[in-house]
């Protein structure tokens, strides 16, 4: 396995799933639950759980490698594209999903591509997450971790916008206030590590730095833990965006 898609493999073993509520909202604001595209799919996460409730699912993505990994499912269509030109007939579209990757895009290109593709009425909805909680102590080194990598000078506009909880990406729809939803997992101390491991704004600041930053907080995380088998609750809030 070539190191692009090790780092593709661990980062989806170590995501949390969407709430299935979720996507039972997003559905309740299509009554024809027709077809959805779901720009930026990379391993399929969302799609598979969209197929749930929609009729159709076209999941892009400009990576063939992970297109080529992602679940296979009947009326599920992998296609390998620009989120910013989609190979999709206009007004075609019931609902465009963004699961964790609208801050990417060259979005005034893209809010092009959404709007000529969707129906009349039709949904865009975008979503991300971002810090998680835990326990209090624990949370404290998580902070701490999070702290010094937003910290960086001249971090990038995209991932400033995750770091805003997409509260100040450009959003050109009538938005609809939605519900509150947030992920949640029961993880040990080895799982959650896992999860962090693969964050892109620590990979680029243990490559900045040369810096061993998860790894140099161990003993805490360990002690702040105490038994490291025992699974504990983690949540994460999600931060979406509806409009029409």
């Amino acid at each position: 396995m070539n190191s692009f898609l090790y780092a593709a493999a661990e980062y989806k073993r170590h995501r949390p799933q969407y709430p299935l509520s979720l996507y039972e909202y997003l559905a309740s604001l299509t009554p024809s639950r027709n077809t959805v595209v779901d720009c930026g799919t990379g391993n399929g996460q969302a799609a598979t759980d969209l197929k749930k409730y929609f009729k159709k699912i076209i999941a892009t993505d400009l990576s063939y490698d992970l297109l080529s990994a992602a679940p296979k499912l009947p009326d599920l269509m992998y296609v390998q594209a620009k989120a910013e030109y989609l190979p999709i007939q206009s007004q075609s579209i019931d609902m465009v999903c963004i699961a964790q990757a609208l801050h990417w895009f060259s979005l005034n290109e893209f809010y092009k591509e959404v709007k000529r593709v969707l129906k009349p009425a039709g949904i865009i909805a975008a979503w991300c997450y971002n810090q998680c909680t835990v326990e209090s102590e624990i949370d404290k080194l998580i902070h701490k971790i999070y702290t010094k990598i937003t910290g960086i000078k001249n971090t990038s506009q995209e991932r400033q916008y995750v770091y805003d909880h997409y509260q100040t990406i450009p959003f050109p729809f009538n938005k609809i206030i939605t519900p509150y939803f947030e992920l949640d997992v029961e993880w040990d101390l080895m799982q959650l590590y896992g999860y962090i491991s693969t964050w892109p704004g620590l990979l680029e600041y243990e490559k900045k730095f040369n810096s061993r930053l998860l790894s140099q907080l161990e003993n805490e995380f360990i002690l702040a833990w105490g038994d490291v088998t025992v699974k504990k609750t983690i949540k994460w809030p999600i931060n979406l965006l509806v409009g029409q």
